[in-house]
């Protein structure tokens, strides 16, 4: 994988064939139980999270707990990536929520009038956070993500009455509603032991082998050679021949009528473009 901020990671999502949606779709029900079984496991070990660990998220999970549901080495890797890097997230933002708690005041709260409910004072929270700002080094959170936190924790005061006091009273556990497995955690395309990912790009297709189980709960041992042949579309054929694949990523979505559909993300690292310099720039867009 290259690295430097000279690359970044671009995801497409590929709907999978008719012929496997039922079995693709019976992995990431299994996978999802498992995720948020570990999830409620580690989450009053958030703190754990909060500390510097290289390498990848399924190690340091490994070293708090084992699957709760063990069927498979690599799977379980797999669905403990996912575990990890849910709790990075949520770690990341608790230390958002330690930096902000001092500055939180009933002043951000706007008091109802006969017109209107009520709310945040959105002016103020930004006049402190730019405050805080200037009080720190360069380390501190960004503005943006300060006043996201800031504002879910004025959203807790005006339904609760009061600020939260922990983080842990602000965020319930992030347990999964849909399914999602990255294969970050497995041995690769070649050698996975969850999957498998052959790419012919000259043919704007992929042969991706699951391992998924089948009707009663096993998991198949002979998954593997059951190829599934997925057309490409022009643009991500594009992108693989100017950069390189990663491991992709299983995921389930629900449509609004309620039917659920398997795709997998395919992500591609690519080099950045240049951007344009800023005297030849005629339009700019911002927001407030």
């Amino acid at each position: 994988m290259r690295v430097g901020r000279d690359y970044q990671p671009l995801s497409y999502d590929i709907r999978l064939p008719d012929s496997v949606q039922v079995a693709a779709l019976r992995l990431p029900d299994a996978s999802r139980a498992v995720i948020n079984a570990a999830l409620t496991r580690l989450w009053p070990h958030l703190d754990a999270f909060m500390r510097e660990h290289p390498g990848p998220a399924w190690k340091q999970v490994a070293e708090l707990m084992g699957s709760p549901d063990p069927h498979g080495d690599r799977q379980w890797r797999c669905e403990s990536e996912t575990v990890g890097r849910l709790m990075r997230v949520q770690a990341a933002r608790k230390q958002i929520f330690l930096f902000i708690q001092p500055i939180l005041s009933d002043g951000f709260i706007r008091p109802s009038t006969e017109k209107r409910p009520a709310g945040k004072d959105r002016t103020l929270i930004k006049e402190a956070i730019t405050a805080l700002q200037t009080t720190h080094d360069d380390d501190e959170p960004s503005f943006v993500t300060m006043l996201n936190v800031i504002e879910a924790c004025c959203n807790f005061f005006l339904r609760e009455g009061h600020f939260p006091e922990a983080y842990e009273e602000l965020q319930p556990i992030p347990l999964l509603t849909v399914g999602l497995l990255t294969y970050a955690g497995d041995d690769g395309g070649t050698k996975g032991q969850a999957y498998r990912l052959s790419l012919d790009l000259e043919a704007s297709s992929a042969t991706l082998r699951l391992r998924t189980p089948d009707e009663t709960g096993t998991w198949p041992r002979d998954w593997h050679k059951r190829p599934i042949t997925v057309p490409l579309p022009a643009c991500l054929t594009e992108r693989l021949k100017a950069g390189v694949p990663m491991a992709p990523t299983l995921r389930e979505v629900v449509k609004g009528d309620g039917s659920r559909v398997a795709v997998l993300d395919m992500i591609v690292q690519v080099k950045k473009q240049e951007l344009a310099e800023w005297n030849s720039i005629e339009r700019v867009l911002g927001f407030d």
